[in-house]
């Protein structure tokens, strides 16, 4: 079990709609690591802290315990139970990016996609094979609203709510993520995560 003192330290300050990335240490999450140069996986705070010894919660989209898709959990417990020798950080969004946000919207996304938009492994499948050559510049990207990956779920509850516009939130990758000018500053959850090329474009 991982060590939440990093979490429990900061863990009152992350707000709805903050991001969260993971940089993670299966041979899956170390592709995609190498591929994209950044993190692996990435999720959207959807519930702060509420009281002393409470979690705050993400959205995510992934498939884990069963679960297949677009799916609420514990942030604490995440970080807790993730792979050993990772390294997480929570991304939180600057002010002014912070005051588009359409409140109402953004928790109708949520409730709207979870336990119905599924994890779209085909998506994940092109991802990796992009780069190949030849057969990777056949791979076709276009939007699937019943199925996402992890960054493509992220980009598109912050399309909906204002945030971003004219993204093809397929193509968005959680290092893209990462890149992004929208955040005051990123605190690390877990390990030592040192996000590249962070808020920049």
């Amino acid at each position: 079990m991982n060590n939440l003192t990093h979490y429990n330290g900061v863990r009152s300050l992350l707000r709805p709609g903050d991001l969260v990335m993971f940089w993670g240490r299966s041979p899956l999450s170390r592709a995609i690591e190498w591929i994209d140069a950044g993190p692996s996986h990435s999720a959207i705070i959807r519930q702060p802290v509420t009281d002393e010894g409470a979690d705050a919660t993400i959205c995510q989209s992934t498939i884990q315990d069963g679960v297949n898709g677009v799916q609420t959990d514990p942030l604490g417990a995440t970080i807790a139970g993730y792979d050993t020798g990772a390294s997480i950080a929570a991304l939180r969004l600057d002010d002014t990016t912070r005051s588009k946000i359409d409140w109402e919207q953004f928790y109708a996304v949520i409730g709207a996609a979870e336990d119905r938009v599924k994890y779209d492994i085909p998506d994940l499948v092109e991802f990796l094979i992009r780069d190949v050559p030849i057969l990777g510049a056949r791979v076709a990207q276009g939007e699937h609203k019943a199925k996402m990956v992890c960054s493509s779920w992220v980009t598109a509850v912050l399309e909906s709510c204002g945030v971003l516009t004219g993204i093809n939130w397929t193509e968005v990758t959680p290092q893209q993520l990462v890149e992004m000018h929208i955040y005051r500053d990123f605190l690390p959850l877990l390990g030592n995560p040192k996000p590249s090329r962070f808020n920049t474009i």
